[in-house]
């Protein structure tokens, strides 16, 4: 299950940051549901480039 969370996370990280490139978010909006998504998939190390 851990697999399919991790998975799910970086699909909508990468998903946010098309947005995020796209000047459809801000930066603020970005990291802040990044953070809300990581509470929700149980992602505990994260490490973004």
């Amino acid at each position: 299950m851990n697999d399919k969370n991790n998975a799910a996370f970086i699909y909508s990280v990468n998903l946010l940051r098309m947005l995020l490139n796209m000047g459809l978010i801000t930066n603020e909006e970005y990291e802040k549901i990044v953070d809300i998504s990581a509470n929700h998939y149980g992602t505990k190390n994260i490490c973004l480039n």
